[in-house]
């Protein structure tokens, strides 16, 4: 009994009491190390009496060529304190272009350029490139050192002027003072699957989590309320990284779907959907505990009862924003079985294993595999489905269903009701059956396919469709109609996945996730998929027109939402879009934590008083200004100045005509003056809310 009882308290003790996860996050900045270095110091926050260091040095981050960017030496003693890990930040693909020319070294980066490992690998590339700018893409893409010109360059600037290779907190700690200090833009990076641009910026400083690579299992733990098993995952893991440690510690984890993907930083704090969405919920909503370090250098613990409101935001808050995540403390299950199963219909004749359907009844067919997604919810599944285009103007339609807790043949069983329901739709698919269990990992690569070099620069918007919009026949019609309108006649690709994270299958957490996925039976996402490259001013025409099909998406469902995770960077109206009913308390919430504004990201959590001068377009590669709040005040005194003067000369004008006009003569219809008046006025406003969007504009195209 005393031998239990001793290794009972050697396994709790260390959980019980050392204040971090893992070894690297004990490394961490003390008072005496900043006494004599102003630039590392820790942060004090602001009163009104005292103004933020933003506020102090200007309306913009300091950017090179400033006279406040550091020297070459203040650099070189910042990297003195991180002991040699800052990195100079240069794309890979600069060695294709003249000046620097390396022929081998070219056709490495050439050879691995669309790897999504090399990517995360890589201390500055991110995977959707387009937010950057494209701005050094290699030979690749035609650039040769035989045909490249002057105009034809790698735009250094697009990227982090220097990255921090933190390995331990101390880094981390440092880097967030002297960016703080420095009035430096600061982002955060750990593989750069990001699809709003929130880990890219032109001229930043970056902190790269990419090497925070731990993990242990934990048998047995309490935290707060949870009794149960849990794991400590370390800020730098990804999906393949954490499914070898599952399968050794024979248990099911919350993971992205992409093998490469980070899998405890942006993702859960995002919410973070996978496999077991509508079985366990979100990654949100296993999150037990977080450590991290906050705006003003300090390395802090939160959950339940630490910091509270700090735990609450980062569990589906938006990442970017409230400071740089280390590690978390997550749920974990026991395994369970998992069913599989797969639709394919088409309007092509792929193989003799494919049902060829015409137009007409593929999109019935559509209907009726819509109509049947809440039902894939309600058994614990998802559904990962396409549409895509084929030659000659076909379509495709696959669904691969993922079943977790059911066996081969409660799949089976499963998969023949779905299948007779779609039938009715007169598609006549004749081979309704379950896929045998395979390993994991290559199920995701079977779903998650290599969509070859669009994938770097894809464009999309998504939506949460709410569980009405199937259930209710005139809703579903009118979804139907706004999805086919959107492929058909735009040309776009359709991707959703069925998953319902209620709130009853979640635990009932307390968490910030947005309120409208707790009620969505379908994460849907539209894909411009041409690379979003090329000119901006063709750029803006092309997303016009794809904002024009999309459209439709949001007003057949006008209460919901968009995941953010897989997004539109410029998702109108995101603060409802992104973070619903809780945004007004996230942003209190910012607002405290990072009184000094140093934590900024595109659609973040108060980003609203900060735009990239970058020409009205959502890349990253630009310098990071405030947004004036003396010309948005000027905008609103000309608006109601213009208002009053027009209603004041509406009320002169009845004076003058005393008598009102017949309100018809000869079928036609003629105004009042008071009604002439009022019907300007509201033409007045149209145009003044117009001319104000361009004014903004305009500033941010400063």
């Amino acid at each position: 009994m005393f031998i239990r009882l001793f290794l009972w308290i050697l396994i709790s003790f260390p959980f019980c009491v050392r204040g971090f996860n893992f070894p690297y996050e004990s490394i961490q900045l003390t008072d005496a190390d900043v006494k004599n270095y102003s630039a590392i110091a820790f942060g004090e926050a602001p009163t009104s009496q005292s103004p933020t260091t933003t506020t102090a040095t200007g309306e913009c981050k300091v950017y090179p060529g400033d006279a406040l960017w550091p020297s070459d030496a203040q650099w070189q003693k910042f990297n003195d304190t991180l002991g040699g890990a800052l990195i100079r930040g240069v794309p890979p693909a600069r060695v294709c272009y003249p000046g620097y020319y390396n022929t081998t070294q070219c056709a490495a980066v050439k050879q691995k350029y669309f790897n999504s490992q090399f990517r995360s690998d890589d201390p500055v590339e991110i995977v959707n490139e387009w937010l950057d700018g494209d701005s050094c893409p290699p030979a690749a893409y035609g650039i040769t050192v035989s045909n490249a010109s002057a105009t034809v360059v790698c735009n250094e600037a697009a990227y982090p002027a220097y990255v921090v290779n933190a390995t331990t907190v101390k880094h981390i700690q440092l880097a967030v003072n002297f960016a703080r200090n420095s009035n430096i833009r600061l982002i955060i990076k750990n593989t750069g699957h990001d699809l709003r641009g929130q880990s890219a910026g032109g001229e930043s400083l970056s902190i790269w989590t990419h090497h925070l690579k731990d993990f242990e299992f934990l048998p047995n733990v309490t935290i707060g309320d949870y009794h149960g098993k849990a794991a400590r995952v370390a800020a730098g893991i990804q999906t393949f990284d954490l499914q070898g440690h599952a399968w050794a510690a024979n248990v099911t984890i919350i993971e992205p779907g992409g093998g490469s993907v980070g899998a405890y930083g942006g993702f859960f704090q995002g919410g973070g959907h996978s496999t077991y969405t509508s079985y366990w919920g979100l990654a949100a909503d296993q999150i037990l505990s977080i450590e991290l370090v906050t705006a003003d250098g300090r390395f802090v613990t939160a959950n339940t009862t630490s910091n509270p409101d700090l735990f609450w935001a980062l569990r589906g808050g938006g990442g970017g924003t409230y400071g740089v995540v280390t590690s978390a403390i997550t749920k974990v299950y026991d395994p369970v079985p998992m069913g599989f199963s797969s639709v394919i219909f088409s309007t092509a004749k792929l193989s003799k294993y494919v049902t060829t359907v015409s137009n007409t009844t593929f999109w019935n067919g559509i209907r009726a595999y819509l109509k049947f997604g809440p039902k894939i919810c309600d058994a614990g599944g998802i559904g990962f489905n396409f549409i895509n285009h084929g030659i000659n103007g076909t379509l495709t339609f696959t669904s691969t269903l993922s079943l977790p807790g059911m066996n081969y043949t409660q799949a089976n069983n499963f998969s023949n009701t779905m299948f007779a329901e779609i039938n009715k739709s007169g598609t006549n698919l004749t081979s309704p059956y379950a896929l045998r269990r395979r390993d994991l990992a290559s199920l995701q690569i079977d779903a998650y396919p290599s969509r070859g070099a669009g994938e770097k620069n894809v464009r999309l918007a998504s939506r949460l469709f709410p569980r009405e919009n199937f259930e209710d026949d005139d809703l579903l019609d009118d979804t139907l109609t706004a999805i086919k309108n959107f492929v058909v006649e735009g040309g776009y690709t359709f991707h959703s996945v069925n998953q319902c994270p209620t709130l009853e299958i979640s635990g009932n957490p307390d968490n910030a996730v947005n309120p409208a996925y707790r009620t969505a039976a379908m994460h849907a996402q539209g894909w411009d998929s041409e690379p979003a490259i090329g000119p901006v001013e063709i750029q803006k025409k092309r997303y016009e027109r794809f904002n024009k099909y999309f459209q439709p998406w949001r007003d057949v469902s006008p209460d919901s939402g968009s995941y953010m995770g897989e997004a539109d960077p410029v998702e109108p109206d995101w603060q409802t879009a992104f973070y619903g009913e809780n945004y007004e308390r996230l942003l209190e919430i910012k607002n405290r934590v990072d009184p000094w504004g140093l934590f900024w990201a595109q659609t973040a959590v108060g980003s609203e008083g900060w735009a990239v001068r970058n020409g009205g377009w959502p890349t990253q590669n630009g310098r990071l200004c405030r947004v004036s709040t003396q010309d948005d005040n000027s905008s609103k005194w000309a608006v109601g100045f213009l208002i009053q003067t027009f209603f004041i000369f509406c009320a002169i004008t009845d004076l003058q005509h005393s008598v009102d006009t017949v309100p018809f003569q000869q079928g036609k219809l003629v105004l009042s003056t008071s009604d002439f008046c009022i019907s300007s006025a509201f033409k007045a406003l149209l145009n003044i809310a117009v001319l104000s969007s361009e004014w903004k504009l305009a500033l941010m195209e400063k």
